[in-house]
């Protein structure tokens, strides 16, 4: 019976649904964008067969790059600040009393649960550069030289509105640690601790290389998501000022639906489809790829 399961005839009949609901649902759509993308489009009707015209556009777009710059400045912002600060909430967590540590659950998953509209709109009155609260900081301290128009000037509207994002999502990665941190079993911090090992070695050497599935999973759920950013664009800045914080979706929008060439809109979905599902391999392939069991 073991052997004949284990036959890739008998595997391929068994995923064989899977395969067929995914192929349906998910790769079937993509091929009409294709087809468009190889199009001049204007959403309704289509003008014409250009083949690769669009792509050669797109690519030799500077908004498209510069779109693809402030993109992975959100990633980069995710990433190297989002998941360190959300494993050290998640360690913070851990150490707390039972009563701190539901006070402290609530308040991390609490803005990840509002709506982007509502949490654009609070940091839009924080960001305010009359009387927002930052500036408002800033001149009762006597920094008034520090004071910007946070989400105009080209310098600082990227990092204010990743800023956000940070702050909005920080507490769910941190959740997802806290989770995975509850899994390890407690045998392993008390051998440790009579080793004589102190929270921090504890940490280094026991939790986080433990974590490393928990760790692979917010990463590419860090990553898509960043990849993905536009809602909080949309609201705050609507891209401005000019192009200045346009990501790669809201450059796809803006082409697609402002402008209506849908096009070269579908030709630059199709670029993020493709980077999208390499980053992913690339993090399957190179990151946590020894199996735990514990």
């Amino acid at each position: 019976m073991n052997k004949y399961f284990s036959t890739k005839t008998s595997i391929f009949v068994f995923a064989s649904p899977a395969l067929l609901l995914f192929t349906v649902f998910c790769v079937y759509p993509l091929l009409p964008e294709i087809w468009m993308s190889l199009q001049k489009h204007d959403g309704f009707r289509s003008m014409g067969f250009v083949g690769l015209e669009n792509y050669k556009d797109v690519i030799a777009s500077p908004s498209f790059w510069k779109a693809h710059k402030n993109t992975y400045l959100i990633v980069g912002i995710s990433l190297l600040l989002g998941i360190p600060l959300s494993m050290m909430l998640a360690l913070f967590m851990e150490v707390q009393t039972p009563k701190l540590r539901r006070f402290f659950k609530s308040a991390a998953m609490f803005p990840a649960i509002l709506s982007v509209t509502v949490v654009s709109q609070i940091w839009l009155a924080f960001y305010e550069p009359n009387w927002g609260l930052f500036n408002s900081i800033l001149k009762s301290i006597g920094l008034e030289s520090w004071t910007h128009s946070w989400l105009t000037e080209k310098k600082t509207v990227m990092p204010s509105i990743g800023l956000v994002f940070l702050w909005q999502y920080i507490g769910l990665n941190a959740m997802l640690f806290y989770t995975g941190i509850k899994t390890i079993p407690k045998s392993y911090y008390e051998a440790a601790l009579i080793d004589g090992a102190n929270f921090v070695q504890v940490c280094l050497r026991i939790t986080i290389p433990l974590l490393q599935n928990v760790i692979k999973y917010v990463l590419i759920l860090s990553t898509l998501g960043s990849m993905a950013f536009y809602s909080h664009v949309r609201v705050m800045t609507a891209g401005g000022p000019g192009d200045t914080s346009r990501t790669v979706v809201y450059q796809m929008y803006y082409t697609a639906f402002d402008t209506s060439e849908f096009g070269k809109g579908t030709a630059i979905a199709v670029f993020f489809i493709v980077e999208c599902l390499v980053i992913s391999f690339l993090i399957q392939r190179f990151i946590a790829r020894e199996k735990l069991e514990f």
